[in-house]
């Protein structure tokens, strides 16, 4: 690849043109197209550089399924998609009509192994056509305002079990103007369409190690390193930030009469099983910044699984938030000891799920929590209930001053809250 790039270029280059009608193939354009970009790759020679593109596409098809059609023109030509991330944009007054699904944009990487040879952000041809920041850092601004407003009682929500489908339930719980963890079943119907609605978090640099943007680091481990910025000034924080964690059968005490299925983390499990069943997901969904267990009150009360587990998610850059499924839990401890930024669920929000009342009460617990220590993790579902009571109690929790935040945006909080106390 490094002694051909330009010629793995010029293919790819052909076939996205076939893929993308609007894409025009070749050189950079005429100077002062803000759209273009050439990014130098100095690993594939000293006049190698990644094409970066802003491409319209027409039709109705979804992001995932544009994503699906691109990767599979690419790999007829020899290549692959390295990296595809959903990205939000602010709604523009010529766009304030179109769904959410239509607003967005979509980043990919294509080339081959470790070689990218174009960076394409992805708009809808009848939206306006987006601002963009090549070398632009969308988190550091966003990070800096996060920090300025968190003086109150910090909580994330973690809703569970995407993939299953989608109905009324999950779009009204993306529709939701607060930030929010989305933990995705690997290899359901709906798990890689809901693993691209990952957005940009408010986090701190990736050079400040514990707290960095995971997904940003493995995206770079694949090779892509084109950072990008939307408008034409610093990122503001979005209210509407979603960040996907990996929601992982592990064996509960009850198995085998409760069985988690042939892709579940079992009590010892082989590590290389282990990093397989990580691998394939992140295969599937790139965009995972984290993994939290599904069931899993044997396997993560087991010290010996746990250590080989975190082992796994050590080598992978990935977070680990503790479900809490069984109070003998070492997971989360096992975590830290590891050195991976970990989490802790403290309610589980809709455990009775036809009673408005009782995920109201929950949910005024987790928000207890959060006011006495200052951070706190609640756990829900993709349910009716829990939609309408989330969408009535959280503008209110709001404006009584309780700071919304993904799972990775509350660990990066609280150790710098931590390296206050300490200094």
């Amino acid at each position: 690849a490094e002694n051909l790039y330009g010629d793995v270029q010029a293919r790819l280059d052909a076939t996205l043109a076939a893929s993308l009608p609007a894409y025009t193939p070749g050189d950079l354009p005429a100077a002062g197209d803000a759209d273009a970009h050439d990014w130098p790759l100095a690993t594939a020679g000293e006049t190698a550089a990644i094409r970066c593109r802003v491409v319209p596409v027409d039709g109705q098809a979804s992001w995932w399924q544009i994503h699906d059609r691109i990767a599979r023109t690419v790999a007829g030509a020899g290549g692959r998609v390295l990296w595809a991330e959903r990205l939000p944009r602010s709604t523009g007054r010529s766009d304030q009509q179109k769904p959410r699904e239509h607003r967005d944009l979509m980043r990919i990487d294509v080339g081959v192994a470790a070689h990218p040879t174009h960076t394409l952000l992805l708009y809808r041809a009848d939206t306006r056509r987006p601002e963009v920041r090549w070398g632009g850092d969308p988190a550091a601004g966003a990070w800096q305002q996060l920090r300025a407003r968190a003086g109150g009682p910090v909580v994330a929500v973690v809703i569970d079990d995407w993939g299953y489908r989608r109905n009324e339930a999950t779009d009204g719980l993306l529709s939701l103007d607060v930030p929010l963890t989305l933990a995705v079943m690997p290899g359901l119907a709906y798990s890689r369409h809901f693993s691209l609605l990952s957005t940009d978090l408010a986090l701190p640099s990736v050079t400040t190690g514990a707290g960095a943007d995971a997904a940003a680091g493995r995206r770079r481990a694949a090779g892509c390193p084109v950072t990008l910025g939307l408008g034409n000034a610093p990122a503001r924080l979005e209210s509407r930030r979603r960040e996907i964690f990996l929601h992982l059968p592990m064996q509960p005490q009850s198995y085998p009469d409760l069985d988690p299925g042939p892709k579940a983390v079992m009590v010892g499990m082989p590590r290389d099983r282990m990093a397989e069943l990580i691998d394939e997901a992140l295969r599937a969904m790139p965009a995972i910044r984290g993994v939290n267990n599904h069931m899993g009150s044997a396997a993560t009360s087991d010290p010996a699984t746990m250590g080989d587990f975190m082992a796994v998610l050590r080598e992978r850059d990935l977070i680990f938030l503790d479900s809490l499924t069984t109070a003998r839990s070492v997971a989360y401890d096992t975590a830290r000891e590891a050195g991976i930024p970990a989490a802790r669920n403290r309610v589980f929000l809709d455990h009775d799920h036809q009673d408005p009342d009782r995920v109201r009460e929950r949910l005024r617990a987790l928000v207890k929590a959060a006011k006495a220590t200052g951070f706190a993790v609640g756990i829900g579902h993709p349910k009716s209930v829990t939609l309408a009571v989330l969408k009535e109690e959280l503008p209110r929790l709001q404006a009584a001053g309780v700071v919304f935040v993904t799972v990775s945006e509350l660990i990066a909080l609280q150790e710098q809250a931590e390296q206050r106390k300490g200094a």
